[in-house]
């Protein structure tokens, strides 16, 4: 009788900025002979169905489970299972309500399956599989989304009151207390260094994702050692627990169909790559412009995106989102496609972003920051020109810019919470664009430096998951832990 194969659950949350890196997590367990569980919702397992696909294809014991989604009890829309699928924000607080009521059909679903799951990785922002995971008996460790680097600094900001007390002063400068002195002075404001669920009415849920957090048996971090070293080292003194980093996790993807596959694309990204194939033969002529799955570009503002990028006279690929294309919206593109014709690509809708970065035309990317744009750039070893949007974001360009040195600033002061509403606000000008793509794709000694420093971190992004790197080697731990962990709840309980 064969060794019973190690059995992870993973629960991302059902936002595409965080079930993208967990899906590419789970195919990573598989590779090392794991037997993985992926716990989603119908209309999101549309989105992973290349991955079970890939899985499938590949020989990888993955499988996609479907947990029904209470939209109905909990007041939402029918089919809003997902918060890019949000129109309006104050569908937030319900959203995340309802994500409780996951826990019984997980636990159904567990107690179905045996032998028992071996261990629960989930999205930090689902810390009501504590529960699933005490009430099983077995280990849970929570995936936190961001960077090292935000992690380290909000928490030392809460542990010296940064976010307390009153809240109308968002504009004052602090200095990030207790960093080393090699990083030198990190200035925040409270605008710009927003702990996740700082909004009203989800106070509850803050609580509780502290709370599980405080009980987790480790935690995983989708960077590299080589990245962000004093961060992670810190950050596990900090904590006191075990801290695996194993990123980046979009390394798995070695082919052109698993990069084009990566989100849930609809075809292969051969169009994609067929054009920057039909580049310039020199090498780095291209500036990549997306801004994740969540956020939306209001029209006056794409009119400005457009003209810098038009002014700057370089060439681009470009993705819209569907949500943001109108009638008015639709005829300016057209207009824009027109002028541009020959040297831009505008991508209305899904677009392959690690095939993009990964493709050798391509030396600059404008980007909103988020964690997994960001670790994707530095594996690429792509500049980048930074427009953070919400959150973790300012963090993170303060990261890449300041302490990294691989990125320039467009310039955005404050977040961007005006692009759920219906007003119209211009953050970027067309000539701060204009600047910034020149910055990134022009030579001179600085641009050289960050183009040399950004080959340097993506050829160690390349080796730490190659075996024998450090998230390489992390990922056996991880596996080896929990396997250890289980056989001792097993035994307790």
């Amino acid at each position: 009788m064969g060794t019973v194969k190690p059995h992870f659950v993973v629960v991302p949350l059902m936002a595409q900025g965080h079930m993208v890196p967990m899906a590419d997590l789970a195919l990573l367990l598989a590779s090392r002979g794991c037997r993985v569980s992926l716990i989603t919702t119908p209309v999101n397992a549309r989105r992973l169905r290349a991955t079970a696909e890939l899985a499938a294809d590949t020989g990888l014991s993955l499988r996609l489970v479907e947990l029904p989604f209470p939209c109905a009890d909990a007041g939402l829309p029918d089919g809003c299972e997902n918060i890019d699928l949000f129109m309006d924000v104050d569908l937030n607080v319900p959203f995340f309500r309802a994500l409780n009521l996951l826990a019984e059909p997980l636990k159904r679903y567990l107690r179905a399956e045996p032998p028992g799951p071996t261990c629960i990785v989930a999205d930090q922002c689902m810390p009501w599989t504590m529960e699933v995971a005490g009430e099983l008996g077995i280990p849970r460790f929570v995936f936190h989304g961001p960077s090292c680097f935000f992690l380290l600094c909000t928490l030392k900001l809460t542990q010296h009151n940064f976010y307390e007390g009153a809240t109308d002063d968002r504009e004052t400068s602090f200095t990030v207390p207790e960093l080393p002195e090699s990083v030198g002075r990190i200035e925040v404001r409270r605008s710009t260094a927003q702990r996740f669920f700082d909004w009203p009415g989800l106070e509850e849920m803050r609580r509780h994702v502290e709370q599980g957090e405080a009980v987790a048996d480790g935690h995983v971090l989708n960077t590299f050692e080589e990245l962000e070293p004093w961060c992670l080292e810190e950050y596990r003194k900090a904590l006191g627990r075990t801290v695996w980093s194993v990123g980046p996790v979009s390394g798995f993807h070695k082919t052109t169909r698993g990069k084009a596959a990566r989100g849930g694309g609809a075809d292969n990204g051969s169009g994609v790559k067929e054009w920057l194939e039909s580049r310039d033969k020199r090498q780095g002529t291209v500036i990549f412009v997306s801004f994740g799955s969540l956020m939306l570009t209001r029209m006056r503002q794409m009119v400005e995106i457009g003209h810098g990028l038009e002014a700057a006279g370089r060439a681009f690929i470009w993705a819209v989102k569907p949500a943001e294309k109108s009638e008015e919206g639709e005829r300016w593109l057209s207009e824009f496609e027109k002028r541009t014709e020959g040297r831009g690509l505008v991508i209305r809708g899904w677009a392959p972003q690690a095939l993009i970065l990964n493709h050798a035309a391509v030396a600059g990317f404008v980007t909103h920051c988020g964690w997994n744009s960001t670790v994707e750039a530095v594996e690429a070893g792509v500049v980048m020109a930074t427009w953070p949007h919400l959150v973790d974001q300012f963090l993170n360009e303060t990261l890449v810019v300041e302490v990294l040195g691989i990125g320039v600033r467009v310039g955005v002061k404050s977040p961007a919470y005006h692009l759920w509403g219906e007003e119209e606000v211009v953050l970027v000008g067309r000539e701060m664009v204009r600047t910034a793509v020149e910055r990134v794709m022009d030579g001179g000694k600085e641009g050289d430096e960050r183009r040399r420093r950004a080959a340097e971190l993506g050829a160690k992004a390349r080796k730490a998951m190659e075996e024998g790197g450090s998230s390489f080697d992390n990922l056996n731990c991880l596996i080896e832990h929990a396997t250890k962990l289980a056989a001792i709840k097993n035994f307790s309980m």
